[in-house]
């Protein structure tokens, strides 16, 4: 019976401990690849960046001048964001595939394709 018990208590532990933190994300990150639906997109690389904060708040930087910041969170594997440069605000998501201490990988929908995104910090 107390086998069960703490087979029970360890269960319950690791389902409720998020696989990120904030520190785990916070800092500068380059993008270094983008793929759609397998296939490389041949876009400029140089001009799409990220930065995280330890208290929440992101800034996102592309091509043709495109730029967000606002408020994210992390639950589980994913990723939400909400760009509060906008008038009207939506949160969005994105799986994170892969976060550690130099690489971050993210996993979206673009117009209903898969876009994988490889990230290294700065």
């Amino acid at each position: 019976m107390r086998i069960a018990f703490a087979i029970l208590g360890l269960s319950l532990f690791f389902f409720a401990c998020d696989p990120y933190a904030e520190s785990d994300l916070a800092g500068n990150w380059e993008a270094i690849r983008i793929t759609e639906e397998g296939d490389s997109l041949a876009v400029d690389l140089s001009g799409i960046r990220f930065e995280f904060t330890n208290n929440g708040r992101y800034y996102f930087h592309s091509t043709l001048n495109y730029e967000e910041a606002g408020t994210y969170r992390l639950d589980g594997p994913y990723l939400f964001s909400t760009d509060t440069t906008q008038e009207v605000s939506r949160e969005k998501a994105v799986e994170i595939v892969l976060l550690n201490t130099d690489s971050l990988q993210l996993r979206m929908q673009e117009l209903g394709k898969e876009r994988v995104m490889l990230l290294k910090k700065e």
